[in-house]
């Protein structure tokens, strides 16, 4: 298996921290967002990394949480063997469930901290809105079940898109049950609860319709984990959501210098 990324570098730096970014649903190591803070994180000193898992771009809806949330431990070795010795782990959208998921999972001591970019609190109850509501979602979930009761979870299936004007999700049934089922352990708002000792940092912009992001995710993610500081951003769109405000775009200089401002406040080196 080969995971494309990209690796930035500060021309000067005696940090020995580095910081390993991780993207959301659909997403690639080049997102946008993550293409606008590597380099000018590296300028600020610390040798970023931004690495897709096993579910990037269309492979999504055919990996595991716990296997792809897996590949995030190759980017931590990685960076640790170009010399690193503690490492911040950010995320994306669904990047915000791997990525706690595998501290939470593996107690990896080379983490130290968290960066969660539009961070989501539940999927499952996400997956029920876009899905049309309860009954359509145990109409889903029974058939997914059956499917995987007679050895065809494998067969993949559409769900509707997260927002309005989204392109529909292509996944397979055991995977719809994996991250979006009742039993589904790709909920933030309960994975944080098993993580002490590691400073995390939110960061949502207000307009961000997606709906695993709304309130009251913020409250419930706060109430998880007393560690976790959630920064919301103004609201620049009068009340209006906008699907771009899930991408920070138009605010990528707004989220990196609370992004510097929070990692300098916590890390001397």
């Amino acid at each position: 298996m080969f995971l494309n990324g990209v690796l930035w570098r500060p021309d000067e730096s005696n940090s020995k921290t580095a910081i390993a970014l991780f993207s959301g649903t659909g997403a690639e190591f080049f997102n946008s967002l993550f293409v606008f803070l590597g380099p000018r994180l590296a300028a600020a000193g610390y040798m970023t990394l931004s690495l897709n898992r096993r579910d990037h771009g269309s492979q999504f809806g055919f990996h595991s949480l716990v296997d792809a949330a897996g590949d995030q431990g190759l980017g931590i070795d990685y960076l640790v063997s170009q010399g690193a010795e503690k490492v911040i782990l950010g995320g994306h959208s669904y990047g915000t469930v791997t990525v706690p998921f595998y501290v939470s999972e593996t107690n990896d001591p080379r983490v130290v901290g968290m960066l969660l970019y539009a961070p989501l609190g539940d999927l499952r109850s996400a997956s029920i809105k876009i899905c049309g509501g309860m009954e359509k979602y145990q109409e889903i979930v029974k058939e997914a079940e059956k499917k995987v009761k007679f050895n065809l979870g494998t067969e993949a299936f559409l769900i509707p898109p997260m927002v309005k004007g989204g392109m529909p999700l292509l996944q397979t049934y055991e995977n719809f049950l994996d991250k979006r089922g009742p039993e589904s352990r790709a909920v933030p708002i309960e994975i944080l609860k098993n993580i002490s000792d590691k400073k995390i940092f939110g960061v949502r912009d207000p307009a961000d319709p997606y709906p695993a992001t709304l309130p009251p995710s913020q409250e419930k993610l706060e109430a998880a984990n007393c560690d976790l500081e959630y920064f919301l951003l103004s609201d620049i769109r009068n009340g209006e959501f906008d699907a771009d405000a899930h991408y920070f775009k138009e605010r990528e200089e707004e989220v990196l210098k609370i992004t510097l401002n929070w990692l300098k406040t916590k890390w001397k080196n």
